[in-house]
């Protein structure tokens, strides 16, 4: 077992009943952290609210396993100039503070104005190693963000925001001693920045996941029988996930005389609109806008839909098409290298350019009508699914960590 192991990332941790808790995918990835490090300390602000945060679910700290090797530094939630500068000096001084007391480093760097980027700036003046982890190609968010902007004052802050931070991000990627880069996108992005970069997963897909071989057969007989076609998703509505073009091609396939019936989980700053979309669309007979729902219940609607649909704006490693693609998904969706690589062996999915949701409407369209087609599709990604493992893959990170940030 290896010595102390300093995390510095984004929000993951809100409060319950006063209570803190941790986002629960992490929670998976800290016992594996906790497993392999004498004491693990990570450091975030504290989400002010669930709206857009993401979280689905949370874990208390009690409830992680070997949780007396863990502690937890709050950082202050700042994310504009005015509040960093506040609170600039006293983080800076608590952040170099626990790099000192660390043997091993790891940052995340998100957004302008976060701590991650700061921690790793301390960390090149100081002389220390450290890994750089990212699971978003930040130029293809940050450009995207900057584009539903209305013009004006707000819009040249935020150019100017862009970027200064994409400076930063190099130049921390510049220094790392190793860079954790979130599937093919993120590598593609960044691997001739950072001098030691390596593609990993952070996949959350274990083998109680993957769907049993009857429920796979019940599915693949309800396709063949011509039943209507189920599709889902699950994830924030926020304008990186395309909501919006979600919708466009549901009506779509409607249009074209598909019986279909699909599902969106998740909450966001889209839902009123996503709402209204719904409406305007004619498709309240079709959609349900189910809201924040536990993972159990999202697992098992997924292991009953033919098609996970997404409409991903950007360069990501979603982790839900992991999850899709484990619950026997045919992943339908705007094509990345990601999505690709997910399917790249056994095949489950079907891709078009981002924007062009016609082309993801013809795709359901044909799939729906050539149910044999949609069965094999089906086979493959539970197949591609099985591939998937949180642990082993989480367990390859910390080798990395360890075997190069070693003293």
């Amino acid at each position: 077992m290896s010595g102390k192991l300093l995390l510095v990332i984004p929000p993951i941790v809100r409060l319950v009943n006063g209570m803190h808790e941790v986002e629960v995918d992490f929670a998976n990835n800290l016992k594996l952290y906790l497993r392999n490090f004498t004491q693990v300390t990570f450091a975030c602000p504290i989400l002010l609210s669930d709206k857009n945060s993401g979280i689905l679910s949370s874990l208390p700290f009690s409830k992680i396993q070997n949780n007396e090797k863990l502690s937890y530094i709050p950082l202050p939630y700042t994310y504009r100039e005015d509040r960093h500068l506040h609170h600039y000096l006293k983080t800076r001084k608590l952040l170099r503070s626990e790099i000192v007391k660390a043997d091993y480093l790891l940052f995340s760097p998100h957004a302008m104005f976060d701590w991650p980027t700061l921690a790793a700036l301390q960390a090149i003046k100081m002389k220390r190693k450290y890994d750089l982890e990212s699971d978003w190609d930040h130029e293809s968010v940050q450009r995207l963000n900057l584009a539903a902007i209305p013009p004006g004052i707000n819009k040249i802050r935020k150019t100017i925001w862009m970027h200064l931070f994409l400076r930063t991000v190099n130049k921390c990627m510049r220094h790392s001693t190793l860079a954790l880069l979130q599937g093919q996108d993120v590598f593609n992005a960044y691997k001739d920045v950072a001098p030691n970069p390596h593609k990993v997963l952070n996949v959350q897909v274990s083998p109680g996941d993957y769907i049993p071989a009857a429920q796979l057969e019940e599915k693949l007989a309800h396709i063949e029988e011509g039943k209507p076609l189920t599709i889902s998703y699950a994830g924030r509505m926020i304008p990186m996930k395309g909501p919006l073009d979600w919708l466009k091609i549901i009506q779509g396939t409607v249009k074209q005389g598909a019986d279909l019936h699909a599902t969106w989980f998740g909450d966001g700053s889209l839902m009123a609109e996503m709402r209204r979309g719904v409406e305007k669309l004619g498709i309240e007979k079709e959609v349900t806008l189910a809201g924040i729902v536990g993972r159990e219940e999202v697992m098992t609607v997924l292991r009953k839909t033919d098609i996970f649909l997404f409409c991903h704006m950007t360069g990501e490693s979603p982790r839900c098409l992991g999850e899709a693609l484990a619950a026997g998904c045919a992943l339908v969706g705007y094509s990345t290298a990601y999505s690709r690589e997910l399917v790249g062996a056994n095949g489950g999915g079907e891709f078009a350019e981002i924007n062009n949701w016609q082309a993801l409407t013809e795709i359901i369209t044909s799939l729906d009508r050539n149910r044999p087609n949609l069965s094999h599709l089906v086979e493959s990604a539970a197949a591609s699914g099985k591939l998937l493992n949180r642990d082993a893959a989480m367990q390859n990170r910390i080798d990395l960590i360890k075997k190069y940030l070693a003293a």
